[in-house]
């Protein structure tokens, strides 16, 4: 046989390991109430069934549902070992009657099973718009939300479009509505659509846990705000819209936007918008001056430049129209000489005639004859003869 086993160990080994088992923690334990006594703020009871039985402990009381013996309930919590008395138990943090205990279990397993689904996950939520132009609210047309809702709205904002499509928001009916104007008005087009009701009972807001209704969210175009219940009130709508919040008046505020205030903020762009354009325009005007500049600068250096070429160019052209026309001029002079040279009056003058036959200019004395009368040029005038005689001259 081994070493013996102290009863503190024992009991401190067993208690070690009830609570590492993770198992035996937020249990939700359903039986019948027994033996129950109070001692100060905590609660005493046996909690059975047909086959067995558990101490059960509910310490301040007072914080939860109080059963009477033989009423069946359901308990929140896990189980404990208290080994200075050597007894197991179980410790419960909150109390409901069957019913309803029932109802959160099966509400619990529901919400667990779509969201394992995908149905709440942010990635599939639609944004809401920030101005919408106009909104469809589901709820009891004579209610007290309704009235809060617009109220809430027409506060800030006078321009947005409010519809109301009236449905049952509690009861045996109230589910099919809900789903059945839900379908209707996604096909309408609008901005967004806000599904309301005030709070109440978990019976009361059944409706809004229904499996449907989640699934009919989830397919609807029109981004959902739930407005559903109190702050502390949730429900599957809640977890499946695109927004929840936490009171009928706070889906009026949300989409509520203050018309003032956006005023003032377009207002504030469009001074803003000016500023930055007159800058611009005067950044622009000062660019285009100094632009401007640049070229009348390069302008004025190219006018110079090409003004020396041109001077260059006329000065080397006179000069060149210079000496052509004193080359021509010589030409001129030696020609007019060489004309003056070989005129017939200027060879006249000299003393030289030139003879005339009747045949007309007479180059050669073979040209006349004995007898002919002729007609001889002489400076100053002609003078008219007869050939008496003629000798040639060897040549």
């Amino acid at each position: 046989m081994g070493d013996f086993v102290s009863v503190s160990l024992l009991t401190g080994y067993i208690k070690n390991i009830l609570g590492a088992e993770e198992l035996l923690h937020d249990i939700k334990l359903v039986g019948e109430v027994s033996g129950l006594r109070c001692s100060g703020p905590h609660a005493y009871f046996t909690l059975k069934d047909e086959n067995a039985q558990i101490a059960c402990n509910c310490f301040s009381y007072a914080k939860t549902y109080l059963p009477k013996n033989g009423e069946s309930v359901c308990l929140f919590g896990g189980v404990d070992f208290y080994p200075p008395g050597g007894k197991l138990s179980f410790n419960c943090k909150k109390i409901e009657p069957l019913g309803k205990g029932l109802l959160a279990l099966q509400l619990e397993q529901l919400k667990k099973k779509l969201a394992e689904a995908g149905y709440f996950d942010e990635r599939h939520k639609k944004p809401i718009p920030k101005y919408p132009k106009n909104v469809c609210v589901l709820t009891a047309k004579t209610g007290a939300v309704i009235r809060d809702i617009v109220s809430t709205i027409r506060k800030k904002n006078n321009i947005l479009d409010i519809d109301v499509v009236d449905v049952k928001v509690q009861g045996q009916f109230a589910e099919n509505t809900i789903i059945t104007a839900l379908d209707m008005v996604d096909k309408l087009g609008y901005d967004v659509i806000i599904i309301a009701r005030g709070g109440g009972s978990m019976e009361d807001l059944m409706p809004f846990n229904s499996e449907r209704l989640v699934y009919k969210i989830f397919d609807c175009k029109t981004p959902i705000i739930s407005a559903v219940g109190h702050e502390t009130d949730f429900t599957l709508c809640d977890f499946v819209a695109d927004r929840r919040v936490p009171t009928p008046t706070a889906g009026g505020e949300l989409v509520g936007y203050d018309v003032a205030e956006l005023k003032n903020t377009l207002a504030a762009y469009c001074d803003l918008y000016k500023k930055q354009l007159n800058n611009r325009l005067q950044n622009a005007e000062l660019q285009l001056i100094s632009a401007v500049k640049t070229v009348i600068n390069k302008l004025s250096v190219n006018i110079a430049t090409s003004e020396g070429r041109l001077k260059n160019l006329s000065a080397s052209l006179g000069n060149i129209f210079k000496v052509k026309c004193l080359e021509g001029e010589h030409c001129v002079n030696k020609i007019m000489a060489r004309i003056d040279a070989n005129n017939p009056i200027r060879i006249l003058g000299q003393g030289y005639s030139k003879l005339y036959g009747e045949d007309g200019f007479a180059t050669d004395i073979d040209k006349v004859n004995i007898g002919e009368n002729i007609t001889i040029l002489t400076q100053g005038g002609k003078i008219g003869a007869e050939v008496k005689n003629k000798t040639a001259i060897n040549k």
